[in-house]
């Protein structure tokens, strides 16, 4: 790795060259660069942030950490996800609300299961949810009204991607399913919606499958108890299935269990339960930097939650509603005063 005071060292011999830096040490230049990217205020800009939390909210926050409006659900908030018009929940109590998200004003409640909606993807003009009823659920945007259901699974749904006609799964039972529209079959001659079971099992993770990121042609996941994140080539150029014999997988060694992966450029994030994210070559799998995420609240047991942008990584964690902000070049952490405000883990992030 690179040693980050060589970079000061070599400013600091350009400045020296300047007739009012002669006199400036090595010393200043340094803390003066700390502290220019300490504050906030220099920053760029973040996309909107939209975080889920056990305390019963969903909280929209400014660009510089401030929150902006909070959306109240009737048991703990699971899972967010948005869309140009609508704010949309998942929360323990088995509800998916949506409020507008121009206005704020609730829209509608669908009752999705008895416990716990875990999940939630957008695609077109549906939305899927994944249950603690070991179900996933298409329903249609407008109305509410539910247009699918696929089952399969022998636990409950806690990851979910869309990508065109196929749904990918992942739940408790460890299970990465794979669901095709195209043969889905209607319940009964009287309903509109359909039923299908699944195309295919993609993967089989040891414990929980707590994400999962689409990319272009490949799926991305964690297998916890593995301690490694998972790369499967999925799609062809053509956004067909490769088929199953010639997918080759890539695995990206954590050394601890991996809650969350993110895939960002040429770069894999995988978040670890010793407080840590590991920042991979997507490429060459070679492990690029170890970044601490520890946080400052000594209630947080363990990161749970992550988002990573271009350049911030968002970290959750259980049994604080701290939110930690890092760099993704340096792993310095960011805006350590902002983001405040959940009483709760914060168990979901979505950047528009």
């Amino acid at each position: 790795m690179e040693d980050p005071a060589a970079g000061y060292r070599a400013l600091h011999a350009k400045l020296k060259k300047e007739e009012d830096f002669k006199d400036v040490s090595l010393k200043k230049v340094q803390t003066a660069i700390q502290k220019l990217r300490s504050d906030a205020s220099l920053l760029p800009a973040i996309p909107a942030l939209f975080s889920a939390s056990d305390d019963g909210f969903l909280c929209e926050w400014s660009s510089h950490g401030a929150p902006l409006r909070a959306f109240q659900g009737t048991g703990g908030m699971q899972c967010v996800e948005i869309t140009e018009d609508l704010v949309i929940a998942g929360d323990s109590s088995g509800l998916m609300r949506m409020w507008s998200r121009t206005s704020g004003e609730h829209v509608r409640d669908v009752q999705v299961a008895q416990r716990y909606v875990k999940a939630l993807a957008i695609s077109g003009d549906s939305v899927f949810t994944g249950d603690y009823a070991n179900l996933v659920q298409q329903w249609n945007l407008a109305t509410g009204q539910r247009e699918a259901v696929f089952t399969g699974h022998k636990a409950g749904i806690v990851s979910l991607a869309v990508s065109g006609d196929y749904i990918i799964s992942g739940g408790g039972d460890g299970a990465v399913l794979l669901f095709d529209r195209r043969t889905a079959k209607a319940i009964n001659v009287e309903s509109s919606e359909v039923t299908a079971e699944p195309a295919a099992l993609l993967y089989k993770a040891n414990g929980f499958v707590c994400s999962l990121v689409l990319t272009d042609d490949r799926l991305l996941l964690p297998d916890r108890d593995e301690h490694k994140a998972v790369s499967i080539r999925l799609f062809t150029h053509t956004g067909d299935l490769v088929p199953e014999n010639i997918r080759d997988k890539r695995t990206y060694k954590c050394g601890m269990p991996v809650w969350q992966v993110a895939s960002v450029g040429m770069f894999i994030y995988g978040l670890c339960r010793d407080f840590t994210v590991k920042k991979f070559a997507a490429g060459s799998r070679q492990l690029l930097l170890t970044i601490s995420v520890k946080a400052i609240a000594k209630e947080a047991k363990n990161p749970y939650a992550m988002k990573v942008s271009p350049e911030r990584i968002f970290v959750g964690y259980i049994s604080s509603g701290e939110i930690g902000i890092f760099s993704t070049e340096d792993g310095r952490r960011q805006m350590e005063k902002a983001f405040v405000g959940h009483q709760g883990t914060v168990n979901s992030f979505c950047l528009v």
